[in-house]
């Protein structure tokens, strides 16, 4: 009856929001199908506190972007109160200080700058991280932004996609010497990732303008929705590029409704969240899922897996296209080293020779000419 309730109240809302209103309307009806499953789930899904009872982490390090706040800072807590030596990574290291400073996690937690609309601001940090020798066993790239006006940043790069993937993308291969033979990697992700469709040529051949989107094709939700698809195929690519190392990479999907301060710019969001409120995901429930991927001894040895709820979910089709994601990561690649000034070495081994994959990108342009 509840959720009947809830459902009444947003579709109130729904005729009041406008055409710019980021794509909303397009995905309330997706939204509607899911609540039924989230309300269930969400009322009985564990905490990040609840994964990580009884685990002791000690000499363990945890790499967590957008640690300052909402699920990066529970999953900081959590894992301090493991042990686990946490480097929490903030734009606003004021933020990130006064909200670190009452955790009770002793010196175990380190606020440190890093700003990822800047790939200055990630060169610098890489670079301090590399002087100081850490190691990293666990690496939560969080950080995201939503609901912002269309801007480019001082590197040329749309907004979105720079602070919620490249930029996260530059850090995670600047400092890939640093990861343990089995450090995993987690990147916190979205289901909406599903609502991305390229077509058979933008596929075959992605431009850069598919990823940083000109103002003119730019909603905040679209811009979100590909940088999220980026992260599965940056699974993909790693998967491939640390095959027989012993490292393992996830994709994690907190929460469809969580009151963090990723959407704080957006009111549609704003005005969701208070309809679904009564069963939405709490901050130290959505935290569960990131954590559990970097810590759970059950996923010891395994990788390229997507889980949602702590449960193990399918990914889009586009997400699983391995082919894909080497020419879209080239493509990041070539955006890094074009504006940073340096490639990034050692890339991935593909899974076919240049020759067969020159081969099926001709027939592909062929068929769709």
């Amino acid at each position: 009856m509840h959720c009947l309730i809830s459902l009444r109240r947003m579709r109130k809302i729904y005729p009041a929001i406008p055409k710019r209103s980021l794509g909303m309307k397009q995905h309330l009806n997706e939204y509607y199908k899911i609540i039924y499953e989230t309300t269930n789930l969400n009322m009985f899904s564990p905490t990040a506190e609840q994964v990580l009872e009884n685990k002791q982490l000690d000499g363990k390090t945890c790499l967590i972007t957008g640690a300052s706040s909402g699920l990066g800072l529970e999953a900081a807590r959590c894992l301090a109160a493991s042990g686990c030596r946490v480097l929490a990574a903030s734009r606003n290291t004021y933020k990130g200080l006064n909200a670190t400073r009452d955790l009770g996690s002793g010196d175990l937690i380190q606020v440190m700058e890093l700003n990822l609309a800047s790939l200055k601001s990630v060169n610098n940090f890489s670079e301090e991280l590399i002087r100081n020798g850490n190691q990293l066993d666990m690496v939560l790239l969080n950080a995201g932004v939503f609901g912002v006006p269309w801007a480019r940043t001082e590197d040329g790069v749309e907004t979105i996609f720079q602070v919620n993937f490249l930029g996260q993308l530059q850090l995670l291969l600047s400092v890939e010497r640093l990861l343990a033979p089995a450090a995993r990697v987690v990147f916190v992700t979205s289901e909406s990732h599903r609502r991305v469709n390229w077509s058979t040529r933008d596929q075959i051949c992605p431009r850069e303008d598919m990823l940083s989107l000109p103002e003119h094709e730019y909603t905040s939700i679209k811009a979100y929705n590909i940088s999220k698809l980026c992260s599965f195929l940056a699974m993909q690519y790693l998967a491939h590029r640390w095959r027989g190392s012993g490292r393992g990479v996830f994709c994690a999907h907190p929460g469809t409704f969580v009151k963090t301060q990723l959407c704080r710019h957006w009111w549609v969001y704003e005005a969701l969240y208070t309809a679904m409120k009564p069963f939405a995901k709490t901050i130290p429930q959505a935290a569960a899922t990131p954590v559990y991927c970097a810590t759970s001894d059950a996923l010891a040895g395994k990788s390229t897996l997507y889980y949602k709820d702590c449960v193990r979910r399918t990914e889009s089709d586009l997400a699983q296209d391995s082919q894909l994601a080497f020419r879209v990561i080239d493509l990041c690649r070539s955006m890094l080293s074009d504006r940073v000034g340096q490639a990034i070495d050692n890339p991935a081994v593909r899974p076919e020779t240049a020759e067969v994959r020159d081969k099926q990108e001709d027939e592909g342009l062929a068929a769709v000419s």
